[in-house]
């Protein structure tokens, strides 16, 4: 069986879970650092809860606002989107060294 999580909203779906932002809210930051680090947190957030992939992130082009989920989209720029893309490299980021697992976050780039 497989079991994901659909955590575009981060792992809003837990108890506690820390809530960012959506991501068109943080695609006006513009700060490709700052998504990477969230998307460091909703790893440990989601690997917390023993569920191994996440059905995120979003990495669409919103350019019609009559698509019902544009605030999925990063920006209707796409270099403003590319540049979001670190987020990537947050959920699948290197393990802490405090961290006695040795499996990635989320996903390894194989699955993607």
């Amino acid at each position: 069986m497989i079991y994901e999580i659909d955590a575009v909203h981060r792992h809003n779906n837990v108890y506690n879970a820390t809530i960012f932002p959506h991501n068109v809210g943080l695609g006006v930051t513009r700060d490709p650092n700052l998504v990477k680090r969230i998307g460091e947190a909703n790893a440990l957030e989601v690997r917390a809860t023993r569920i191994p992939y996440v059905f995120a992130p979003c990495i669409a082009v919103c350019r019609n606002l009559r698509w019902g989920r544009c605030y999925e989209s990063y920006s209707e720029d796409h270099k403003i989107v590319q540049a979001m893309t670190e987020i990537i490299s947050g959920l699948q980021g290197d393990m802490p060294p405090t961290t006695q697992n040795e499996a990635p976050y989320v996903s390894t780039a194989n699955l993607l």
